[in-house]
């Protein structure tokens, strides 16, 4: 095995963003008149949950018949992404949120490489890219090899559809693909497509289980630099 592909998840794994997803939630919660407010314990209690299902669950405190539910779930969906993306792209500009550590860095020795760089998000793919080009630039996401995003698959993490996709469009076996994961069920998702992963922990995954991981760490300078080289060694 050698390493020829790299692929990245966004949220969690890049920026941390996974407390916007909360703030956009709670926005759209006023927006509906709602007199809910979710905690950061109460969204990491539905994070297992992907959009739709919490989606489901604010339709039910409506008092809407059922046959409303995929009007409402399609433009609820398309409001939250719009909130998520405004408070993302406001606190990039003005210096409250920034990448993860070493990321930029890795990043850059990557597209320096002969080794291609991809994107494999649970994210609207539309919503991804603003937020990459948002955070790293527009040359950035033109030198990608590819973005996939939650709307390409049917099956969500920690179903493997996604990096395995991610893999067939860029014509590289599973076999060598390396991950870069934050979460349990992203890294679960890597594993079962037969890849190996890096799990740098985001904020509210910290409790979570890396047992399998193929290396885990705090960040990708802590407890020591992660490059491209340390990349490769995992192959050998």
């Amino acid at each position: 095995m050698t390493l020829e592909l790299v692929i990245s998840d966004l949220d969690g794994t890049i920026l941390e963003t996974e407390d916007y997803h909360r703030l956009a939630y709670n926005h759209l919660f006023k927006e509906l008149s709602l007199e809910v407010s979710w905690s950061k314990q109460d969204y990491i209690n539905r994070l297992n949950v992907m959009g739709g299902g919490k989606l489901r669950e604010v339709f039910s405190w409506l008092n809407k018949e059922e046959n409303q539910y995929e009007k409402f779930r399609y433009e609820a969906y398309e409001k939250k992404t719009q909130l998520y993306l405004d408070l993302i792209t406001k606190d990039l500009r003005n210096g409250r949120l920034e990448l993860r550590t070493g990321v930029a860095r890795l990043f850059e020795e990557i597209q320096a490489s002969c080794i291609p760089l991809a994107i494999g998000t649970a994210c609207e793919k539309k919503a991804a890219f603003t937020v990459l080009e948002a955070a790293l630039g527009p040359d950035f996401c033109s030198n990608l090899a590819t973005l996939c995003g939650g709307d390409d698959v049917l099956k969500k993490k920690p179903d493997p559809a996604i990096y395995l996709l991610v893999a067939q469009r860029c014509q590289v076996d599973p076999s060598n693909c390396l991950v870069l994961e934050d979460t349990r069920h992203g890294m679960e998702a890597a594993l079962a497509a037969g890849m190996k992963c890096i799990v740098t922990p985001s904020e509210y995954a910290k409790e979570h289980d890396f047992n399998g991981a193929t290396l885990h760490a705090i960040d990708l300078e802590t407890p020591c630099r992660i490059g491209l080289k340390e990349l490769q060694c995992l192959f050998n």
